[in-house]
């Protein structure tokens, strides 16, 4: 079936493997994406070990590939054959529809299941915060999560603050806006800056506020959606998206903006949502009407309203840029930023290969950090004074491979936060 779409009711395996075949053969003519990422390179040995017959694929060789594919999309805007093209290659979905047709086969293991409930893990972290961050730095326990969920003893893990980032929230005052700007917008923080990168989220409100937005933060959010991509969980997907667009309804029918500072959550409202419910008009309109902090904040220096009096210059900076960033097809808007500071900023694109669950679990942990030593090895040619990325799961992921501690002052921070100690604001 050409084109084959991932939400397509009543779909089938032969329907599945008739489309990948189609897809996989397209590949081997092009082979643009090989070292791209593991699932480019086991599909492109197999093609060779089979002289370039894809009929001889077999169900081990489809599920390898699948489960090496881990979202990043980068292969999405490197293909020259993704939609509008003729061919209609999305490789990222049609792997999302293979998860989907593993997990009606087999089953999903209870670890697979568990780590995808983000939302749950954030609000009992925060309310264990001492107890779980110590076991989280203990190895016996690590050895035995190990064993028992499959969470790989190595796996840094962001630490779980005590005072969640809604709570931090409920604290603030009013907006400081400026009336005369009458710029409004409604903050989607996501789950892991609620209860764990809350920084991120404080120095969000604190850079729009600087600037004269007056910011809200609706209550009730739920996890984007994006971990369920794992299980190619696509119905309660829907469901996820639709429960959202219901929380920022009021705020959108009142002028406000939707601002996300993290990467993966801002393509899931601008691409994803609207991709899972195409007849849905009004999500089309929210994800319009969405951006990425950055993004935004250069969209405010182009229409000459942004502060760029930045008293303090953070020097050299190295920035990776996240690939769900980079599949927004917005530029560098975060590197563009930083460099308004003053800042000389070296941009790293490539992959840190953590990709939330998937670089955490044993039997792919060491692959993650293997093609995260790549990025490394680009921001060590040079000394530089700060490392920067907008995901703190990637960010995380490039301190542990520079053997970076997590409680040092050299650990890697999202632009924003850099933005913030730029105009000399407190943390």
């Amino acid at each position: 079936m050409k084109g084959f779409e991932l939400i397509t009711p009543g779909w089938d395996r032969p329907q599945l493997e008739t489309e990948t075949l189609r897809v996989f053969d397209i590949c081997d003519g092009c082979r643009r994406c090989f070292n791209l990422c593991p699932s480019f390179n086991t599909l492109i040995d197999r093609i060779d070990d089979y002289d370039n017959d894809v009929n001889k694929f077999t169900a081990k060789d489809f599920e390898q590939v699948e489960q090496e594919c881990y979202y990043c999309k980068l292969c999405f805007n490197h293909c020259p054959y993704s939609p509008p093209h003729k061919y209609e290659i999305d490789f990222p979905r049609l792997m999302a529809a293979w998860k989907k047709q593993r997990i009606a086969e087999k089953g999903a293991t209870w670890r697979d299941r568990l780590l995808i409930q983000t939302d749950l893990i954030g609000k009992v972290g925060t309310l264990t915060a001492p107890m779980t961050n110590w076991a989280l730095r203990t190895p016996w326990v690590r050895k035995l999560m190990e064993h028992v969920m499959g969470v790989h003893r190595d796996r840094q893990i962001l630490p779980f603050q005590q005072e969640s980032f809604p709570s931090w929230w409920s604290k603030q005052s009013p907006s400081s806006a400026k009336p005369e700007t009458k710029r409004k917008v409604a903050l989607f923080p996501s789950c892991m800056v609620n209860h764990q990168a809350t920084d991120i989220g404080k120095a969000t409100v604190q850079v729009l506020e600087k600037n004269g937005i007056e910011v809200a933060v609706p209550e009730g959010q739920q996890c984007c959606g994006m971990p369920r991509f794992d299980l190619g969980d696509t119905d309660n997907m829907i469901e996820t998206a639709k429960a959202n667009y219901e929380i920022f309804r009021p705020y959108l029918e009142s002028g406000h903006d939707i601002i996300v500072p993290t990467a993966s959550c801002s393509l899931m409202l601008k691409r994803e949502y609207p991709y899972l419910l195409p007849d849905h008009g009004p999500i089309k309109d929210m994800a319009e009407r969405t951006f990425d902090v950055c993004e935004y904040l250069m969209k405010l220096k182009k229409e000459g309203t942004l502060s760029v009096d930045f008293p303090e210059n953070p020097g050299r900076i190295a920035y990776q840029i996240p690939c769900h960033l980079r599949d927004q097809n917005i530029g560098f808007k975060s590197k563009e930023l930083m460099e308004l500071t003053g800042a000389k900023v070296q941009l790293i694109e490539k992959c840190s290969g953590h990709d939330g669950t998937w670089g955490a679990k044993v039997e792919f942990f060491d692959l993650s950090m293997k093609i995260a030593k790549k990025a490394v090895r680009d921001m060590e040619e040079d000394a530089v004074d700060a490392v920067a990325s907008d995901c703190p799961l990637s960010a995380l992921q490039l301190d542990q491979v520079r053997g970076i501690p997590q409680d040092s002052n050299k650990t890697a921070r999202h632009p924003i936060q850099i933005i913030r100690d730029s105009y000399g604001l407190s943390s």
